[in-house]
């Protein structure tokens, strides 16, 4: 997979354990989306949206994430980068559309974030 498909989520090899690490540092434009929503906007609500997805989506991976979030980066990492990939296509298509984004976070329970 050519990871700028991802963007604006990167997908890179790291030196130290797990081994690979999925972030995203800036996303500004779509705070109006998040906030909208009732979120803070930041790497938690990420962070959020990403376990809601694994849990929809991608059960099977739960067990292989660590999440690393702050409030200025969402960070996720994996020993597995295929898993990293998976997710990191699930969280860019909702990242490209501020509808479907929308969407998403008001068919959600919001008790489920802690951002």
């Amino acid at each position: 997979m050519d990871t700028r498909d991802l963007a604006p989520f990167l997908l890179e090899d790291i030196e130290f354990d797990p081994g690979h690490s999925l972030r995203l540092t800036d996303w500004d434009e779509l705070v109006p989306v998040l906030q909208a929503a009732g979120r803070e906007g930041n790497g938690y609500t990420w962070e959020g949206i990403a376990r809601l997805l694994v849990a929809r989506d991608l059960p099977e991976m739960a067990d292989q994430l660590e999440y690393d979030s702050e409030s200025g980066m969402f960070a996720v990492y994996s020993s597995d980068r295929a898993v990293l990939e998976a997710l990191g296509v699930l969280l860019s298509d909702l990242y490209r559309s501020p509808e479907r984004l929308a969407a998403f976070l008001t068919s959600v329970d919001p008790d489920l974030f802690d951002d």
